[in-house]
């Protein structure tokens, strides 16, 4: 049971705030957390996302933003969003499958401006269904990709493909004949079929999304049990002690392969830009740990501000939900989250 559960909050964690399915100096210190739970007052419990800024150490050079995000949100959140990387000279974005969209953004020193004949936004592992999107719409929230307009000129698609992350989960083997697939890991292809609604796991996510749909209290509940799981699993998911190996091995492929290649970019996109620009690494907020030991050790950039937007609250004056209850919900989270860690 406690295994299920460990396997469980890690999949909504690498699928909310990690994925839309190295070499670091030893002195970068330990990455504030990217998330957050916070209390306005007793009745109103949030979910902030942290926007952090990051200037040069020793000279001038462009601003990075580590832009995390969640991929399920309230409306005015991915708004929030969107008015930021509007006034970014490049945004950076995660989307797997990138070879079917735009890699290279239009010739720009300034703010976008929305693209005449522009990519779509960053497919999904699958066509059709979506475990996000159908999880976004039963708890009355949107999903990232149907909220923020992609169509910009200062937008970049910088992720690896399906195939790319397959070899590399294959130990890097050669790449298969047309028609074949890469000998590849059966966890990987677990969570494809959960996040693409085609195993037994992700049918059964597809009916429990349907049940809690049509209760106002259910989606109160749901909601509180993602605010408190996220805002709570903070760090590397991947030296999370409650995960079977295989799942940890998933997820530092998933994070640290695909932020290896972000980092190629990232560099390359530094030397085009003018010094006074600015660069926003739009991904996930579980890819933020990693990525901000990179940029401090290997860019010598240092963080110098930051922003918390607030992407899902629940107020528990409408929901239905006792003081008791909504303590009695944290607490099990919690201590779900103390084994995951191994406290």
């Amino acid at each position: 049971m406690r295994k299920s559960a460990c396997i469980f909050l890690g999949v909504l964690a690498l699928a909310l705030a990690g994925c839309h399915t190295r070499s670091l100096t030893a002195e970068a210190p330990t990455p504030h957390p990217y998330t957050r739970v916070a209390n306005p007052d007793t009745q109103t419990v949030q979910l902030q996302i942290a926007l952090r800024k990051f200037v040069p150490s020793r000279r001038g050079g462009p601003t990075i933003w580590l832009a995390s995000v969640m991929h399920v949100g309230e409306k005015d959140y991915y708004n929030a969003l969107q008015r930021f990387l509007d006034t970014q000279t490049v945004v950076l974005y995660e989307g797997i499958n990138p070879e079917a969209h735009r890699h290279h953004v239009h010739e720009a020193t300034g703010p976008s401006t929305p693209v005449p004949h522009g990519a779509a936004a960053p497919s999904d592992a699958n066509s059709g269904y979506s475990m996000q999107s159908t999880l976004a719409r039963s708890l009355g929230l949107v999903f990232q990709l149907e909220a923020i307009d992609y169509d910009r000129t200062n937008f970049l698609n910088s992720d690896l493909s399906i195939s790319q992350i397959e070899r590399i989960m294959g130990g890097n083997r050669p790449a298969a004949a047309p028609g074949q697939k890469v000998g590849g890991n059966a966890t990987f292809d677990t969570l494809l079929q959960i996040m693409d609604g085609s195993s037994f796991l992700g049918s059964l996510f597809k009916i429990g999304m349907q049940i809690i749909a049509s209760s106002p209290q259910m989606q109160a509940v749901a909601k509180l049990t993602m605010i408190e799981a996220i805002g709570r699993l903070k760090g590397d998911m991947s030296d999370v002690q409650g995960l079977p190996p295989d799942w940890k091995q998933l997820i530092k492929v998933l994070i640290q392969a695909r932020n290896q290649n972000l980092m190629a970019d990232l560099k390359t996109e530094l030397k085009k830009i003018p010094r006074s620009g600015s660069i926003a690494v739009f991904y996930g907020a579980g890819h933020m740990d990693d990525l901000e030991k990179r940029v401090m050790g290997d860019l010598h950039y240092r963080p110098a501000d930051e922003t918390w937007l607030t992407a899902i609250s629940v107020d528990m004056r409408k929901s239905g939900l006792s003081p008791a209850e909504a303590q009695f919900l944290r607490n099990l989270i919690q201590g779900q989250v103390d084994q995951m860690r191994g406290l």
